[in-house]
Order: structure tokens, then C-alpha cells, then sequence
């Protein structure tokens, strides 16, 4: 069996070898452009995924997120939950937040005819502690960050300020600028007016359509004192993220809401599966479209030697050398074909873009290949290479010495 593998071995390598090498190079080159194609579009879906999944955690809930229990107001045990959580061994960061409601307006002509409104979310926060955690001040298109002291001044997102590209919003304020002058009218009757300082565009729509006060002042307006909308946290590693909820838990168990990115993330996991879907399909016809290409060389081949077959055949040589050698010519196509796809879309096509992302609506987006998807997508290619090179020679190599002398 061992004297009949390395016989095989011989007659591929050859085979392939002193054959014509520009019908070999091209046919590594097709192998290979095949598998980088796999590659290619699930990367982008990855991509996309991973994406959307880190401007919601960036932007929006952290790593762990704590919110007041279904039915209360606030958290009202703001400092002694941060000074609780603060030392915990994975922790990096910790923000809190007052959240509400407003109805936006923007007078225009300052006549009180053509005025814009926008119902948007007003998120007050300690600027220091807070950009800490969720870097807004690094995502700033015009204007300053908040300050601590500063009173009747905010700063907006551009799906609320309007005039900054596609939005997913159909209303937005019409064009508010730094230095312009937006009246907010609250729930419980307060009129404010804020002075637009900055504006800021992060790509995740949730955060891009909220203005921003200092806590201190939308305290003021709802009369709160230690209490908090949300508490958020930031992690040196997000997989650690359910030991901070079960540490959490510990001591507050059912008094507030706790939940990790993966909770808030649900949505984006179905995207997730749909992407994953859409990715096998890909896959699956990738591979066999390779296989075809190894069934078609293969095929070709043995066509073209049918009579150096039958020789081989005549001289002894058993039958079981010629159909591994040529396996072994498919598998040494197939497996070339990955190697230098996967080197190509490492080293080239990431690398690329890497320093040039692309520019998704929900973010800068660098493909990547999952080590999940990697695998499937080798097995599958490599079972194609084996089908396509098997069932033509088995086909042929079989036929009777006579009729392959022909």
C-alpha cells in the first residue's frame, strides 16, 4: 500500500511538474482566486457584524449596562453601586448617565414660522468621567466636548443637527450649526435653551440622534440629586463581561436591571445568523465550483493520456497508482489554491484594508475572517478537490486496456 501511495506521488509530481507550466499556474490561479472569493464575502459579513456589534458597545451600552427595574425611575444608588463595581479586577471604566425626553426646536428665522422639531433623547453626563467610556470627544465633526461647568450648552448628534449626510431618520432639525441656539421642551413643562457648542457623528444612529447636556444641568430640570438613568462599564476584555454581572449580582440581585453586550446585542445576533446563512450558501457554491474546475482538468487530462494510461496498465503498474495519482494532482491544486488565498487575504487584502477601511452608515469597516468560517470553507473545498478528481479518474482509469490504447 506504502510502495503503491509513493509510486502515485512520483507520477503526480512529474506529472505536474514537467507538464506545461502556464496550464499549471493558471489553474493555481483559478483555485486561488476561487477560495479568496470564499474568503472575501464572509469577511465582509463579518465584517459588517462586528461592526454594528462595536458601535453599540462603544456607543452605546458598554460591556455591562445597569438600568433601574421594570417600572422605576432611576437608579438611586448610583455612588455606592460605582464604588461597589470600581475595584473589580476587569473593570475599566465606569460612567453614569441621566436619560429623558425632549421636542426639540429649531427657529430658523427666529420669527416662530418656519420652525424644525425632532423628538430626541437628552442624555446629561459628567464630560470627564464619561469620555472615559464612551468616547464622543474623538468623534467630533465641528465644535468643542462639553465642559464640566457648563450650563445651557450641548452638543448634538448630526442625525438630529441635519446637513450631514444620509440619515436614518426622515425629520432632523434642518441644519443647526456650532453657535446656533436649540429650545428644548420637556415633559414635565421645562423650556431650555442650549447653545450648540459641538456636533458629532459616531455612525451608530441610537447615540447620533441624542443631545448631550452636563448631568449637573439636566439635574436642575428633573430634579435629581445621586440618582442615574443607566450605569455603564467598560471592560479590558468583553468576554469577561458575565463575572462582572454575576459579581453585581451578589449584592444586588433583583434591585436593578443588569445586562451584558450579548443581551443588548440580540438583534444584531440574528443579523449575525442570516449573515452566517447567506455565508454557507456561498460557500457550498464556491466549493462546487471548484470541484467542477478540478473535474474538468482532471478530466482533460486523462483524455489526453489515455494511451500513456493503457501503457502503464500493460506494464504492471496497478490501477489503484494511476487513480491516486491522480487524486493526488487535485489535492496538490486544491490545497495550493488555499494556501495562497488564505496568504493573499491575509496579507493583502485585510492589510489593505486595514488602512483603508470602508465606509459602512454604521461605521468603518475592516473585514476579517472568522477562524470558524476558515475551516468550514477549507473542508469544504478540500472534499470538492477529492470528488472532482476521483469520479473522472475512476471513470476512465477503469476502461479496459484495449479501449485506452485506442
Amino acid at each position: 500500500m506504502f510502495s503503491n501511495i509513493k509510486l502515485a506521488l512520483f507520477l503526480a509530481m512529474k506529472t505536474i511538474f514537467r507538464g506545461d507550466k502556464g496550464a499549471l499556474f493558471l489553474t493555481v490561479f483559478i483555485m486561488l482566486v476561487i477560495f479568496l472569493n470564499l474568503l472575501f464575502m464572509d469577511s465582509i459579513f463579518a465584517g459588517i457584524s462586528q461592526t454594528m456589534d462595536n458601535g453599540k458597545i462603544n456607543y452605546q451600552y458598554g460591556e455591562v449596562i445597569i438600568e433601574p427595574k421594570t417600572g422605576d425611575r432611576y437608579i438611586t444608588q448610583t455612588d455606592d453601586i460605582v464604588n461597589y463595581l470600581k475595584d473589580f479586577y476587569c473593570i475599566k471604566s465606569i460612567t453614569y448617565r441621566l436619560r429623558t425626553g425632549a421636542t426639540l426646536l429649531n427657529d430658523k428665522n427666529g420669527d416662530g414660522r418656519d420652525v424644525a422639531k425632532f423628538s430626541a433623547g437628552v442624555i446629561g453626563i459628567n464630560p470627564t468621567i464619561d469620555n472615559k467610556s464612551i468616547d464622543i470627544k474623538s468623534n467630533l465633526v465641528s465644535g468643542r466636548y462639553l465642559k464640566n461647568d457648563d450650563y445651557g450648552k450641548a452638543i448634538l448628534g448630526t442625525d438630529i443637527a441635519g446637513g450631514y449626510g444620509s440619515s436614518v431618520f426622515p425629520d432632523d432639525l434642518e441644519g443647526v450649526r456650532v453657535g446656533d441656539t436649540v429650545t428644548a421642551e420637556y415633559g414635565n413643562g421645562i423650556k431650555r435653551d442650549y447653545e450648540i457648542v459641538g456636533i458629532f457623528k459616531t455612525k451608530n444612529f441610537d447615540t447620533d440622534s441624542k443631545i448631550f447636556v452636563t448631568k449637573k444641568d439636566l439635574s436642575n430640570i428633573l430634579g435629581t440629586s445621586n440618582e442615574s438613568s443607566e450605569i455603564i462599564v467598560r471592560l479590558s476584555d468583553r468576554n469577561l463581561s458575565q463575572k462582572v454581572v454575576n459579581y453585581f449580582n451578589k449584592k444586588y440581585s433583583g434591585k436593578y436591571d443588569i445586562a451584558d453586550w450579548n443581551d443588548k446585542l440580540a438583534f444584531g445576533r440574528s443579523i449575525n445568523k442570516s449573515f452566517d446563512m447567506i455565508g454557507n450558501i456561498l460557500r457550498i457554491i464556491g466549493s462546487l465550483v471548484a470541484g467542477l474546475v478540478i473535474f474538468i482538468i482532471i478530466f482533460v487530462d486523462i483524455v489526453n493520456r489515455r494511451k500513456q494510461i493503457g501503457i502503464m496498465k500493460a506494464i504492471g503498474i496497478p490501477q489503484s497508482v494511476v487513480i491516486y495519482s491522480y487524486i493526488i494532482r487535485g489535492m496538490f491544486y486544491t490545497l495550493l489554491g488555499i494556501i495562497l488565498g488564505f496568504l493573499t487575504m491575509k496579507f493583502g487584502v485585510i492589510s489593505f484594508f486595514r488602512i483603508h477601511p470602508i465606509d459602512f452608515p454604521m461605521g468603518w469597516m475592516v473585514p476579517f475572517v472568522k477562524m470558524k468560517s476558515l475551516q468550514m470553507s477549507i473542508i469544504l473545498f478540500i472534499v470538492a478537490g477529492l470528488i472532482g478528481s476521483f469520479f473522472p479518474t475512476i471513470k476512465e482509469v477503469r476502461k479496459k486496456i484495449l479501449t485506452l490504447m485506442k
